[in-house]
């Protein structure tokens, strides 16, 4: 991971480090391939990330959203917004299933009310009240890639994987969710790192084990 890292110029959530590994994401893409033994959603052969948002755009989705993207995340949506083409899944082509197409990357205004909806269905599984989150210290979350999701009010926005219930801590930041998603640079989990993601104090998200 810190090789890889070593290649984007820092720090990672930057808006530089966004513009260059935005170049690497595409050209990795323009030779995609895809496999009909994966089920889930694969990227397709020439996706490319979509212009970023202005200022006045990301101004609207926070109000929309009801919070203020954190710098991160605000880099992130400034630099690209989603991709040119969904996630196809062909996991069931062999069983004369059709392939079936959902965004990736959620794109804004358009993957709004997907996000939303997601954002609902972890709620739901977990039995969390979002009127006694803040107050309770619970940050509130926003799916940045797939099932993974940033924490909007823990001070280093870290990401977790969440599927209803099933929560694991995944990446400190986008930039090391890109690496690992995209790039398959996968990070090695021991004590030492159990201990420091422990000693972040992320609040309920972590108790699903």
């Amino acid at each position: 991971m810190a090789e890889f890292m070593s290649k984007f110029p820092a720090p990672i959530d930057s808006t530089n480090f966004f513009e260059t590994i935005k170049v690497a994401c595409e050209k990795k893409w323009q030779k995609a391939t895809l496999d009909t033994g994966v089920w889930g959603y694969q990227t397709q052969q020439g996706t490319k990330w979509k212009p970023g948002l202005t200022d006045i755009e990301i101004k609207a989705f926070e109000i929309q959203l009801g919070f203020t993207f954190p710098p991160p995340l605000k880099n992130f949506y400034k630099t690209m917004n989603g991709t040119t083409k969904p996630g196809i899944n062909i996991g069931g082509v062999d069983q004369g299933l059709p392939p079936e197409y959902q965004s990736k990357f959620y794109s804004l205004p358009g993957d709004i009310g997907l996000a939303v909806e997601y954002i609902n269905w972890i709620y739901e599984k977990t039995g969390v009240a979002k009127n006694t989150m803040q107050r309770e210290g619970i940050s509130r979350i926003f799916p940045v890639y797939g099932h993974r999701f940033m924490l909007i009010d823990h001070p280093a926005n870290p990401i977790l994987s969440m599927y209803g219930n099933d929560i694991i801590y995944w990446a400190d930041s986008i930039g090391e969710l890109l690496a690992m998603d995209i790039f398959n640079k996968s990070k090695y989990f021991d004590s030492d790192r159990a201990k420091e993601i422990a000693d972040m104090g992320i609040k309920f998200w972590l108790d699903f084990h």
